[in-house]
């Protein structure tokens, strides 16, 4: 299951396919005790990014997801530009600091592989349920290769997951059987942004 960065920002209707409202924050403030894992002084390099674009007093107007989506960091990564979603401001839709922070947060190498593939089981878990079947695993499919492969082939590679042998039942994919079926390096290489920042 894997595949280099698109070229261009992701479509969240890709993972979202009934229109249903970003999470808000939801994800975001899964890690907001984590924010402590930066240090003061990657903390304040983390903000100084911030600043570059919203340069509003403490924040106030935030950064609109494109605009974030622009920076080098997250630039032509599709899967950065869906999850991002899950960190947006419900009442604004932007990212303001603790947000923004807890994105990076997310994204930097403190967060680990697994909870990474924990979030992406949940930020394609569309329906709600316990397990992926064929509509996710395509569409995670489609976002990983849908720039470089045919439809078709993207269909035969779904079907092929679904019928991996290590599966308690064909057909479905539990987030725990996710988590061990997504390789570690395939996680790091696609959802680690290494900040330039002070390493403490």
């Amino acid at each position: 299951m894997g595949s280099s960065p698109s070229s261009t920002a992701a479509d969240p209707s890709l993972a979202n396919p009934q229109g249903k409202k970003p999470a808000g924050g939801k994800q975001a403030n899964n890690q907001q005790q984590k924010a402590s894992s930066f240090s003061p002084k990657q903390r304040q390099a983390i903000l100084k990014r911030y600043q570059s674009c919203d340069r509003s007093p403490q924040g106030r107007d935030g950064i609109p997801v494109d605009v974030c989506m622009a920076m080098p960091e997250f630039a032509t990564n599709k899967l950065i530009g869906i999850l991002i979603h899950d960190f947006v401001n419900a009442d604004t839709g932007c990212l303001h600091q603790e947000e923004f922070l807890q994105f990076c947060l997310f994204l930097s190498n403190k967060t680990t592989s697994r909870e990474k593939k924990r979030m992406l089981f949940e930020s394609f878990n569309v329906y709600g349920g316990d397990s992926f079947t064929h509509d996710e695993i395509f569409r995670l499919y489609k976002v990983l290769l849908g720039h470089t492969i045919s439809d078709d082939l993207i269909l035969a590679l779904t079907f092929k997951a679904l019928q991996h042998p290590s599966l308690k039942k064909q057909g479905e994919i539990t987030k725990d059987e996710f988590v061990k079926l997504v390789p570690d390096s395939e996680i790091e290489a696609k959802l680690t942004v290494h900040f330039y920042m002070p390493p403490s």
